[in-house]
């Protein structure tokens, strides 16, 4: 390609230093990038708090945390007894660390995949169907029911973002968690 104008020079040159205009340097290295990233899994014996209306979780918790990542810590609670035929809940919760929050305005959403032998009545969640959104964090209350026993493994994507003084971070978190089914 070759460039005919000297003006249009001069306006890609304009626009090149527009949209690198007064940016303010990312928290961390990845502060913008939305990529999934994989992540250790724990399992700890803290009681979390229940989501509103959902079954007690009983003292366990599944806490993933990303590998060096403080932004953030996301927190799945099972239903204590799942059985064949019974409405089961599981609370899937990002909860920000330190400094951060979560971003109100960002588009959140839980998208989960059920396995074989669960009907999961709504696998799209969308930020108005969380049992809890606030700058505390963003919780769901994912309703499912098993039709035959084991244990079932669920996966998918959480997207929401976290936001400090200096920057905000979109995050698509990958989701996977197993529930024991009798």
């Amino acid at each position: 390609m070759t460039i005919r104008s000297p003006r249009y020079a001069l306006l890609v040159l304009g626009l090149a230093a527009a949209c690198g205009g007064d940016q303010k340097k990312p928290a961390s290295p990845d502060a913008t990038s939305p990529e999934a990233k994989p992540v250790a899994q724990t399992e700890t014996a803290k009681p979390a708090e229940p989501a509103h209306d959902a079954a007690p979780a009983g003292d366990k918790v599944k806490v993933v945390d990303g590998p060096g990542d403080d932004r953030f810590a996301l927190r799945i609670t099972p239903p204590a007894d799942a059985a064949v035929g019974r409405e089961g809940v599981v609370t899937v919760a990002a909860v920000p660390q330190g400094p951060w929050h979560i971003n109100l305005d960002f588009p959140t959403k839980l998208a989960l995949s059920a396995p074989e032998g669960v009907t999961l009545p709504q696998p799209e969640l969308a930020k108005a169907d969380a049992a809890k959104l606030d700058e505390k964090s963003a919780e769901f209350a994912v309703k499912f029911t098993p039709t035959s026993p084991g244990d079932k493994t669920f996966t998918g994507e959480f997207k929401f973002a976290v936001c400090q003084d200096e920057a905000c971070s979109p995050v698509t978190q990958k989701v996977d968690f197993k529930v024991a089914v009798k």
